[in-house]
């Protein structure tokens, strides 16, 4: 144990022997239990009035006090008033040997800590007086050992041997006070002092036992900060130095709640705390506290025990102010222990622990200390850049500093950043390809973090350089970057922001450079744009042109100027900013002596003679200028711009012939603007582009045009005889091909309608398949039966039958047309096959679309169904029936059904015109195979009982047939019931009334088609 530890415990003991409680507190609480006053009680009234009454000091009222309380011993009094007159007598002797003790000392002490280590000098002097206490003290308890004052008693005989250095006797005293009074008001002191004896015995676990004991008592104020400590110590001893290393973080604990009523130290912060700044008797514990805290630490893991056990205990009230104190006291005491790795680890462990703290970069310092006198360099580098990356001004850390914290570190992050920026650049110099691209984003990165800070106000004194060049730099990286953005706003702040006071001719210099190089930087800006976007947006677009309109007009005599005007005239006309156009293409004609051109200009003003190179800026500029008044649509303007434009071009050059081209459109579109107005003084101006640029291909088109506006003002005849000269003269023109349907719409109008079917039929051999060419086709065969020509309407309506199946109700209806082009001729099976045409698209019609089935599809479908059934009835009636009867009744029965067959479809189709009719000709159909089977031929090989066998055979096979026409008959008559008459429906009730007089005595009757012959 240290010589301050133990002098700091005994200061407690010697205190709380002198300070606490006494015999007089153990007597008052022995009357207060009693029934009537005592001698002791008339003794102290006693000698409080007399010592009132000659105003007597302490030493002096203890003397007269212990000569009247020995006196009454020698009286022999009763025992219990003995007892209490020995016990006063005890308490009396203390005080005196204390205020003895005291006065020897005089008037000097000031210092409390000062008194009690003169009075343990003192006592230990009064060694007789104190023996003779003691010795009083072990009389009193022998012979009363169980009298209620004896826990005092037993109190003032372990300090008084302690005292006397008895420590075995003195602690055997604390033991039996402790067995006898457990809840002894006693109960702090008497476990520290137990705390102090075991430690000095070296039984640290018994001494860890009493300390804690001490801590967990009531009223432990007075030596709750030494038992910490020394429980520590006795953790430590141990070699259990975690909990050592808790117990000495609750020493410091204490020590800052025990200042907090000092206003000095409650307004200590984080950022300024020190143990030195709390009181003189705080500071000596701390410093040892410390040193053997880093001790502790130092024969664990150092820095990471350190870190472990701040962690740990992060819920202390105060560690906060203080933690920063503990790293750096162990980086200390490991530099002593010429320890340096250790340090820097102990420093980069609270960077890495609390990155955000001042004390964190505070100690980023002290650590780039100890790697500049190792030679560290690399490290140095990596260090100063986490400080600015840490502590810069976009950091968790800046936004949160106060002023003087910012003002701290703002010196060191210029310096730092200044200098690895510097370095970054310097290096991205040597790269090349993408490695170069990425140095030099990271040198703009870096260039940009000291820039920021050295535009702070509060930077400026710190300044020991112009930051233009480094604003420079800055835009020099981002372009080698290709981070054009962030180069293009550096380069502009630099060359047009203004700046505090005249420019210095390098200050010129570099502005100007600036200057130039935004109108490169906007450029490639673009150009990188454009690549990941189909359009390069407008606001780019406009500032191109402002920053070459800036650059020109602040340096016109720059050399680069001329250049740049010429491909600034190209950027505005291709962006259609004509007004910039207009700027610069003047710019350039004033450069080379030529005056403008403006609206009031004649476009035959002589070219000035040029040499080569200004001859092409010339030409470059007027050209773009004349196309775009093109562009404009001042068509007038322009063919006088392009004539002057020519006049800089030679005839050999592309750009002539473009602008020859452009020369014949400017005429041909303003032609086109008389078209509403004069459309034939329009005719005229197209005619004319072919007189003044022959060789154009606007000349063509002028011509077809011209024949458009004739058609359009139904001039048929001339724009026939401009149409066919132009047919012959370009048949294999693109235009050609729209000639034919131009010409068939004149010959329409001019009712030349054999002419005009020609016109379409061309149109149908060069059209691709699609709907015009099908509607040519029909058309060409509607303007052959206009023309009365028969044979090309029929071949025509034929090609169309057979091409286009669709659209449906078309296509039906040629092939009805076909139909009747056949009826007329009289030639029947072709006019039958048009109607199976007819019934065979229907059925394919209505599986893929029935929709697209209209009421005129319906009735043609209908009318070829009907027709068809009339034919195949009439090959049913012409077959006779002839022995033998099979064979004909088969033929006969197959014709029957194909009738049938076509009569059902009819039937399906349910049109009134039609159904009547064919359930009729159905149900006659039936009667006529019943009747003709009756006088069928009959075999003439039978004799008279097997001919008349025969007979009732037929009548057997005849009856189902007459039965059948019966009842398809009455399905008709039914129709009347529902409001349909027809001669049909007649002829049924005239068929019935001959075939089942009786039918009319029938209620009700429902029939149906019979779809099959049995």
């Amino acid at each position: 144990m240290s010589a301050s530890s133990y002098a700091s415990s005994a200061l407690i003991i010697v205190s709380g022997m002198l300070l606490s409680g006494c015999f007089s507190s153990g007597q008052t609480d022995y009357n207060q239990q009693a029934k009537r006053a005592s001698l002791s009680d008339l003794a102290n009234k006693t000698s409080s009035k007399k010592v009132a009454a000659v105003e007597m000091s302490q030493q002096q009222r203890s003397a007269a006090l212990a000569g009247i309380y020995q006196q009454l011993l020698t009286l022999e009094p009763d025992p219990e008033v003995r007892t209490h007159v020995e016990y006063r007598l005890a308490q009396i002797n203390t005080e005196s040997f204390e205020a003895q003790s005291y006065a020897d000392l005089g008037d000097e002490l000031t210092d409390p800590a000062q008194a009690d280590s003169q009075v343990l000098a003192q006592l230990s002097k009064n060694d007789a007086a104190l023996q003779q206490l003691i010795e009083q003290y072990q009389q009193l308890l022998q012979r009363y050992p169980q009298r209620a004052e004896n826990e005092h008693l037993r109190y003032q005989l372990a300090k008084a041997l302690d005292l006397q250095g008895n420590l075995d006797a003195s602690l055997a005293q604390v033991e039996l006070l402790l067995g006898q009074y457990p809840q002894t008001d006693y109960l702090a002191e008497l476990n520290f002092r137990r705390g102090e004896i075991y430690y000095n015995l070296q039984n640290y676990t018994a001494a860890i036992q009493a300390y804690k004991q001490v801590l967990t008592a009531s009223n432990n104020q007075k030596y709750q900060l030494n038992s910490l400590y020394m429980l520590g110590w006795s953790e430590f001893k141990l070699n259990r130095l975690a909990n050592a290393d808790n117990a000495f973080l609750q020493v410091f604990e204490a020590l800052v709640a025990s200042q907090q009523n000092n206003p000095q130290v409650v307004n200590l912060t984080a950022g300024d705390f020190a143990f030195e700044k709390l009181g003189s008797r705080a500071q000596n514990l701390a410093i040892d506290t410390q040193r053997v805290l880093s001790i502790s630490l130092s024969q664990q893991l150092q820095s990471q025990s350190l870190v472990a056990l701040v962690n740990d205990n992060q819920s202390l009230p105060y560690i906060g102010l203080y933690q920063h104190v503990l790293f750096a006291n162990l980086a200390t005491f490991l530099l002593d222990k010429k320890l340096d790795h250790d340090a820097e680890l102990t420093y980069q462990a609270y960077i890495d622990f609390a990155p955000n703290h001042i004390w964190a970069a505070r100690f980023s310092l002290e650590l780039l200390n100890l790697y500049q006198r190792q030679g560290k360099f690399a490290a140095m580098h990596k260090l100063k850049n986490d400080y600015v990356n840490q502590y810069g001004l976009n950091s968790t850390f800046w936004l949160k500093a106060s002023a003087a914290h910012q003002g701290e570190l703002l010196p060191h992050l210029l310096s730092f950043s200044d200098e690895h920026s510097r370095r970054l650049y310097a290096n991205a110099q040597t790269l090349q390809g993408n490695a170069r691209i990425n140095a030099f984003a990271q040198a703009a990165t870096a260039l940009n973090t000291y820039l920021q800070l050295a535009q702070l106000p509060q930077a400026r004194p710190l300044l020991s350089k112009d930051i233009i060049h480094d604003q420079y730099l800055f835009a020099d990286a981002n372009f080698e970057a290709k981070q054009y953005q962030a180069a293009l706003d550096s380069y502009y702040n630099i060359a047009y922001e203004p700046t505090d006071a005249k420019a210095s001719t390098a200050l010129s210099q570099i502005q100007q450079q600036s200057a130039y190089a935004t109108t490169v930087t906007i450029r490639e800006l673009i150009t990188q744009q454009s690549t990941n976007a189909a359009e390069i947006a407008t606001p780019l677009i406009s500032k191109r042109n402002q920053l070459d309109k800036q650059f020109i007009k602040q340096y016109p005599q720059d050399e680069r100027a001329l250049q740049l005007a010429g491909n600034a005239a190209q950027y505005s006309f291709d962006s259609q900013d004509y007004v910039s156009l207009k700027y610069f293409t003047d710019f350039v004609l004033q450069a080379h002596g030529i005056a403008p051109l403006t609206a009031s200009s004649s476009a035959a003003q002589t070219a000035t003679p040029l040499s080569d190179t200004a001859r092409k800026q010339v030409q470059f500029v007027s050209q773009l200028y004349a196309n775009s008044l093109y562009q404009q649509e001042q068509y007038a303007q322009a063919e006088d711009a392009y004539v002057l434009a020519l006049q800089y071009t030679d005839n050999s050059a592309t750009a002539w012939s473009e602008m020859r081209n452009l020369l014949a459109s400017s005429i041909y579109f303003q032609a086109l603007a008389l078209k509403q107005t004069e459309p034939l003084l329009a005719v005229s101006q197209l005619l004319r582009v072919s007189q003044v640029v022959p060789e154009s291909q606007y000349a063509v088109n002028a011509e077809l045009d011209a024949a458009n506006l004739l058609l359009a003002q139904q001039r048929w005849q001339q724009a026939i005889d401009v149409l066919k000269p132009f047919q012959k003269q370009y048949p294999n023109h693109e235009f050609s091909a729209a000639i034919p349907a131009k010409l068939a719409q004149s010959y329409e109008a001019l009712a030349q309608w054999d002419l005009a079917a020609e016109q379409l039929l061309i149109i149908v051999a060069n059209e691709q398949p699609g709907p015009l060419k099908r509607e040519a086709q029909y058309t060409a065969a509607e303007y052959y039966l206009k023309a009365g020509d028969r044979n090309n309407a029929l071949t025509t309506f034929r090609s169309y039958a057979k091409t286009y199946p669709q659209p449906f109700d078309v296509a039906q209806e040629v092939r009805f047309k076909m139909s009747e082009f056949y009826r007329q001729s009289g030639e029947a099976n072709k006019q039958y096959y048009w109607f199976r045409q007819i019934l065979s698209f229907d059925r394919q019609q209505l599986q893929n679309d029935a929709s697209a089935i209209q009421a005129r599809q319906v009735e043609l479908a209908s009318m070829a169904a009907f027709a068809l059934g009339e034919a195949e009835q009439r090959s049913f009636a012409a077959i006779k029936l002839n022995a033998p009867l099979q064979k004909s009744l088969k033929r006969k029965q197959d014709a029957m059904k194909k009738a049938i067959d076509y009569y059902q479809q009819v039937l399906g189709f349910q049109l009134a015109k039609y159904v009547p009719h064919a359930t009729y000709n159905l149900a006659e159909m039936y009667r006529q195979l019943a009747s003709d089977m009756m006088n069928s031929q009959r075999p003439n090989d039978l004799d008279e009982l097997a001919l008349e066998e025969y007979e009732i055979l037929l009548e057997e096979l005849a009856y189902p047939f007459e039965e059948k026409a019966i009842d398809i008959h009455i399905s008709n008559t039914q129709r009347a019931w529902e409001d349909i008459v027809d001669q049909w429906v007649d002829k049924s009730f005239i068929r019935l009334a001959e075939m089942s007089p009786a039918l009319y005595q029938k209620s009700e009757l429902t029939h149906e088609v019979i779809d099959a012959i049995h």
